[in-house]
């Protein structure tokens, strides 16, 4: 039996991957959340074994609870599943940045050290793997008012590479994996953070109302999750893992991200300028 611990299991997106690892067996899995409610949802559908385990990221001594937990159990673990994150859109000078900003950090980027750092020990008695999940928005340039998340993401990035030079040391894998757009909840989270945005702007209101038919393309049009659950399952599984896997990354952002920085600035100038006369023409 090997274990794994996978932290947002009460949403779509972890939870789907807990499923499909009791679907194919040999695993027990320790699903982490702080929603105690979906969580046992999931048990509910699931099996036996998955076990709950109620986790706050933004704190270490949950975290470190959470280790003691496990303990209970086993003495290793084969995959911890950095999978928990939050998502929103903002300005970098309206409302609250920093407030905004510090929240996802402490979420995105310090929950998933602290949660690596409190299950080491148990990753490191069986030469398991560590997986953290990145996003596209950390492969590629920035895009406006995405800056929060990406900000994030970058981060997670150069933590992931560099926590996988120094496992390297002990022969731990540590994997990326940069997803896409895909149907989680994340896309409700951005939806609200943009429409909240539109609403309160003193700034943007013709930038944003120009490049709000070009984001929702993206959010409109997600991929189905089953793509990233396989991708997760070939993280897991693969004998030689890949240091970095991505799953449906948007294409048009891959095709714009080498042209020159200047360029991109004043494309999306031209564009909303042209577009807001477009939008507002008799």
């Amino acid at each position: 039996m090997k274990y794994a611990f996978i932290t947002g299991a009460a949403g779509g997106l972890a939870g789907a991957c807990v499923e499909e690892l009791i679907r194919r067996g040999g695993w027990t899995v320790f699903a982490a959340d702080l929603n105690v409610e979906g969580l046992n949802e999931l048990v509910a559908k699931t099996s036996s074994d998955v076990i709950p385990v109620e986790l706050n990221i933004m704190s270490m001594d949950s975290c470190n609870a959470a280790a003691d937990k496990i303990r209970e159990y086993t003495d290793h673990l084969d995959c911890i599943v950095n999978a928990a994150g939050i998502h929103t859109m903002a300005s970098l000078v309206e409302e609250d940045p920093v407030g905004i900003i510090s929240k996802m950090i402490d979420i995105n980027v310090m929950g998933m050290i602290r949660v690596n750092k409190a299950l080491f020990d148990l990753v490191d008695n069986c030469k398991g793997r560590i997986i953290n999940f990145s996003s596209e928005c950390g492969r590629f340039q920035p895009q406006p008012f995405n800056t929060p998340y990406a900000i994030t993401k970058y981060a997670v990035e150069a933590y992931t590479i560099g926590l996988r030079r120094e496992l390297n040391f002990v022969d731990i894998p540590v994997i990326k994996i940069q997803p896409g757009s895909f149907k989680t909840g994340m896309h409700g989270q951005a939806t609200a953070g943009y429409d909240k945005l539109i609403s309160t702007t003193t700034h943007y209101k013709p930038v944003l109302s120009v490049l709000k038919p070009i984001m929702s393309i993206a959010l409109n049009n997600p991929h189905d999750k089953k793509y990233l659950v396989e991708t997760v399952m070939q993280a897991m599984h693969d004998v030689k893992p890949k240091v970095n896997y991505k799953s449906k990354n948007t294409w048009y952002l891959a095709l714009i991200d080498p042209i020159p920085a200047k360029i991109i600035d004043a494309g999306y100038k031209l564009m909303v300028n042209v577009g807001w006369k477009f939008m507002n023409k008799k």
